[in-house]
């Protein structure tokens, strides 16, 4: 038969104890910045930093893959996404369909004009 050997639970501590690191402060569980850009191209804000009078500049538009959409831009409440279909903005948690602008300079232009006002209007 076979048996194994538990030296935790068998074998007398060594003299001095057991030697555990010094303790130290933990680390800060808070972002240092209040938004994160991911490697797929999708920028993530706040709120208050869409509001920011700088992000009424248009970004440029999200580049499309050869099928489906691309999400460009997301808050906690929207979406800004895009295909070759549409631009396209989607409410969180919601059975409305999205509303859709047309692919092209303008149409990315008041797509992101409505993203921000969406987001901008109080719950």
């Amino acid at each position: 038969m076979l048996r194994l050997k538990d030296t935790i639970l068998t074998d007398p501590p060594p003299p001095d104890g057991i030697d555990l690191p010094p303790m130290r402060e933990p680390e800060s569980l808070e972002m240092p910045i209040p938004y994160v850009a991911s490697v797929d191209g999708v920028t993530v804000l706040t709120s208050e930093q869409l509001a920011e009078a700088g992000s009424a500049d248009i970004p440029p538009p999200p580049g499309f893959e050869l099928f489906g959409y691309r999400v460009s831009h997301m808050t906690r409440r929207f979406v800004l996404s895009g295909s070759s279909d549409a631009y396209r903005i989607w409410r969180y948690q919601s059975a409305e369909p999205p509303i859709e602008f047309p692919v092209t300079e303008d149409g990315w232009a008041e797509a992101w004009t409505a993203f921000r006002k969406l987001d901008n209007e109080t719950v």
